[in-house]
């Protein structure tokens, strides 16, 4: 007996260029050059503790951000996959009978 599947609805248009991404990336860069530094200048060996906190402080940051919707868009229904399908170029989004689309 044939199965029919739904094709899932396509992914987000940012490619995570979020607000709450550019945050958490800018700081695990700057913290792990912080610690970088640390490690290489011996003299400086507070630095590396000091990263380790900026990093840590980061990644709670990005979450929050992201919790508090700086982060992916949380509503992306039906209706949003729709309109994203009928604008896309892919034979399979706009397929009209989804069960015979090569979605496999």
């Amino acid at each position: 007996m044939p199965k029919s599947y739904t094709v899932p609805p396509p992914p987000h248009h940012n490619e995570g260029k979020t607000a709450a991404a550019w945050t958490m990336n800018l700081g695990i860069v700057l913290g792990s050059l912080g610690i970088g530094i640390g490690m290489v200048v011996s003299a400086l060996s507070i630095l590396i503790w000091v990263g380790a906190g900026v990093v840590v402080l980061a990644i709670i940051v990005g979450a929050v951000l992201s919790l508090t919707g700086r982060g992916q868009p949380r509503r992306y229904g039906v209706a949003a996959a729709a309109a994203t399908a009928a604008d896309g170029s892919a034979r399979n989004t706009r397929s009209g009978r989804p069960a015979e689309a090569d979605a496999r």
